[in-house]
């Protein structure tokens, strides 16, 4: 197993031995990633209830909460040297399909409740026209920090020159 920060051994417990068997830990490991999947529709769930009761901050914190959580897990999987991107481009459509299909409706259910509470009834049209424009350049700064992302990590990863003295 690799060596892990402090801050990720309070999580992991990679080394301790209460774990018993390397069972143990990998079933505990893979119940986690279950948990985290629940939790990520469940609050996106609640931003959408949060919403519709008028608590505007409290959804948009909780409909928050999801991507915090997948960028950590893409964060220590890049340090780990794992590139998701190429590992999430080898599942099959289907899963990408169920993915989409399950997480997208509820991302708009969101966004329609969440516009619907926040923007003045007269305002609308400009409101929409406003919100499909900051998605746009919000869509487009995310791909650019992602890109930049991306390309930190491939110089990371590249092997160092072997430099030796004949």
């Amino acid at each position: 197993m690799t060596k892990t920060t402090a801050f990720e051994d309070i999580f992991l417990a990679a080394e301790e031995p209460a774990w018993g068997d390397e069972r143990a830990r990998e079933e505990f490991y893979r119940g986690s990633t279950i948990a985290l999947c629940a939790t990520i529709y469940g609050c996106y769930l609640i931003a959408i209830l949060a919403a519709a009761l008028n608590a505007t901050l409290v959804s948009l914190l909780i409909f928050l909460l999801p991507s915090l959580a997948s960028l950590l897990l893409l964060r220590y999987c890049a340090r780990r040297g794992i590139d998701m991107r190429t590992l999430l481009k080898g599942f099959p459509a289907r899963r990408k399909r169920i993915a989409n299909a399950t997480t997208y409706p509820l991302v708009v259910a969101w966004l329609a409740v969440f516009l619907w509470r926040t923007l003045p009834s007269d305002s609308v049209p400009q409101s929409l026209l406003g919100a499909v424009v900051g998605g746009v350049i919000g869509a487009a700064a995310a791909l650019a920090v992602g890109k930049l992302v991306r390309n930190r990590a491939k110089t990371q990863l590249l092997p160092e020159d072997d430099n030796f003295d004949s």
